[in-house]
């Protein structure tokens, strides 16, 4: 069954005529109830343009863009204070040129390496909770190992970071099948070997050692 065309009646074309040129194809779209490419083709049709209008903004909301923008990367500015990321970058590059410090090229690639790090993070976690990602970040060479990571992290193992040494003592709540999965992707279940000294061992540093507790017992009988 073909797709019934979209009825262009004199209001509508009247509408689009009127606030093509300062409103989103979206927006128009639902409020006259078509598709965008029904507005797109129609406008066409029409010879009807945007027109670019800058936002003005309040000086208020300029000055808030500029304090945030020297610890913030500008999505992130621009998100919290429901701007655009152009609106951003023009008010930080206007007060520029009227004097504003701008952040340093340093400064910028740490806070871009900071937020790529936070969205990574979050990334992860969604992966580890089974949630699609938001963005195409490669996030894992190893998926599967990261998961049993965490899994092992959460039953309080302690995994070597970075490694994948896994180490146990006596308190540590074994899991076997974890652990079972764990060996199977090449972790290592290590648990570290505590040697007990007699009371009556001499290090290399005996004599030193003598004589710093016979000091700290005077000092202990003296008061």
């Amino acid at each position: 069954m073909s797709r019934p065309a979209t009825i262009w009646n004199d209001d509508k074309i009247n509408f689009l005529v009127k606030h093509y040129a300062n409103i989103s194809n979206r927006k128009l779209a639902d409020t006259l109830g078509v598709s965008v490419p029904s507005i797109k083709n129609k406008s066409r049709e029409l010879g009807l343009t945007k027109t670019c209008a800058k936002r003005k903004l309040f000086p208020s909301i300029e000055a808030n863009i500029l304090r945030m923008s020297e610890n913030s990367s500008y999505r992130s500015v621009a998100d919290k204070l429901n701007v655009s990321v152009t609106s951003v970058h023009t008010t930080v590059n206007e007060a520029t040129a009227n004097g504003h410090q701008k952040r340093t090229k340093e400064e910028t690639l740490k806070i871009m390496s900071e937020t790529r790090v936070r969205l990574i993070k979050k990334e992860r976690a969604r992966a580890v909770f089974g949630l699609e990602q938001k963005t195409k970040l490669k996030l894992f060479p190893n998926k599967q190992k990261y998961k049993l990571r965490e899994r092992l992290k959460r039953s309080r193992y302690d995994v070597e970071r970075n490694g994948t040494d896994v180490y146990i003592d006596d308190e540590t709540r074994r899991h076997a099948k974890v652990e079972t999965e764990a060996r199977k992707l090449g972790f290592q279940i290590i648990k570290p070997m505590i040697e007990y000294f007699p009371i009556d061992f001499i290090s290399e540093n005996g004599a030193a050692e003598e004589q710093i507790f016979a000091e700290l017992k005077r000092k202990n009988i003296n008061g």
